[in-house]
């Protein structure tokens, strides 16, 4: 297994995507911006034809970056996309209780996040723009040279390039203390919450996949996260090196007074997933469901690091929400044993709430200031 050194944490944090960066500098020396923003918005992921007077390190960029990540396994990936589909409900439920608030946990990332106060203000807005991500990489043939997790990740380059720009405007401080904004370092660890920790948190919660469906959900995001501009020299190839790299991650973590922004943003993501909450539940004492699910999934010692801790024992509401994820997936796979029904559910079921939020599909675009960075989904 790979071994996780002070030394190669340090060059993943000094580290960006220089192909990205690369091309926004041109753009922006360009004043071609713009152009490409209006080519983001007028085209799905599912369909990238790319106008023939678009700029031309736009097209440069997009041809450089439809190669397929090498060692891509097309039918393991469909299959662990099909394992997301088949539990949505519940990986959201973990994206939503643990990948993001144990990022928030280290202020590298939370001090850029809490920058445009989107996650407090318009939490679940901005939570639908990270589903529109799942939506992309599980369709079916998303990991085609022109598929749908090509071309959401060629634009989250870019996007994620602008952010960098812009962090190094508005905090100049940022880079001599935590290195590159959106660093490798960053990615690689975003795309583990997104696959290792969904698989734990699940597990923490009583719904335990095959080692098979586990691996195959794991190759699906390994696989999109070098589509993303991860180095794959700094990709963790399984489940267990990408628990060895989330431990070693964890130097990045501080405890909550040192950090307040993580813990406005984790204040703000329960409030939000309590409020999705039906009333009459919260009556029944339901409403702390989200908190327990948060402390099961990250642990009392992590969930403190965001501020969030246990005050009163509510043994009703813990048993009742920590019985439901379990009852939802029996019932789940018995009214609908097919997993093409299950896939379509699932994509109907998020396409409504995104569709509810946005409008439409959710398009990506490249910021160059604060305010775009706002209006960012």
């Amino acid at each position: 297994m790979r071994e996780w050194t002070p030394e190669l944490l340090q060059e993943m944090r000094r580290t960006g995507d220089e192909l990205a960066d690369e091309t926004l500098a041109r753009a922006v020396w360009g004043h071609d911006v713009p152009r490409i923003n209006v080519i983001f918005r007028t085209f799905a992921a599912e369909h990238a034809d790319i106008p023939a007077d678009a700029p031309v390190e736009f097209i440069e960029f997009v041809q450089r970056t439809r190669g397929l990540p090498e060692g891509i396994d097309p039918l393991r990936a469909a299959r662990g996309a099909q394992v997301m589909l088949e539990h949505a409900t519940l990986c959201a439920l973990a994206l939503l209780l643990k990948s993001l608030p144990a990022g928030y946990a280290a202020p590298r990332l939370s001090r850029v996040l809490h920058m445009t106060h989107n996650l407090e203000k318009r939490p679940y807005r901005r939570a639908l723009g990270v589903l529109q991500m799942l939506v992309n990489i599980s369709q079916p043939g998303a990991f085609s040279p022109t598929g749908a997790a090509v071309v959401t990740a060629q634009k989250l380059r870019l996007l994620h390039a602008g952010v960098r720009q812009v962090v190094r405007k508005r905090m100049p401080e940022f880079e001599e203390a935590f290195g590159a904004p959106i660093s490798q370092l960053d990615m690689t660890f975003t795309i583990m919450t997104f696959s290792v920790m969904v698989v734990d948190g699940l597990a923490a919660l009583g719904v335990r996949w095959s080692d098979a469906e586990a691996e195959d959900y794991f190759h699906l995001w390994q696989m999109y996260g070098e589509l993303q501009g991860i180095r794959p020299e700094w990709m963790p190839r399984t489940l267990d090196e990408g628990r060895a790299f989330c431990a070693a991650y964890a130097s990045e973590f501080q405890p909550a007074a040192d950090n307040p922004a993580g813990v406005s943003l984790a204040r703000a993501d329960l409030r939000m997933m309590t409020r999705l909450i039906p009333w009459p539940m919260r009556l029944l004492g339901l409403g702390s469901a989200p908190t327990v699910y948060l402390l099961r999934m990250l642990g009392p010692e992590a969930a403190a690091r965001v501020g969030v801790r246990q005050k009163i024992r509510h043994v009703w509401c813990e048993w009742v929400a920590l019985t439901l994820p379990i009852l939802w997936q029996r019932l789940w796979r018995s009214l609908t044993p097919e997993k093409e029904a299950h896939d379509r559910i699932s994509r109907l079921f998020f396409r409504t709430l995104i569709v509810g939020a946005w409008g439409d599909e959710v398009r990506f675009s490249v910021p160059q200031s604060l305010r775009d960075l706002r209006k960012l989904a």
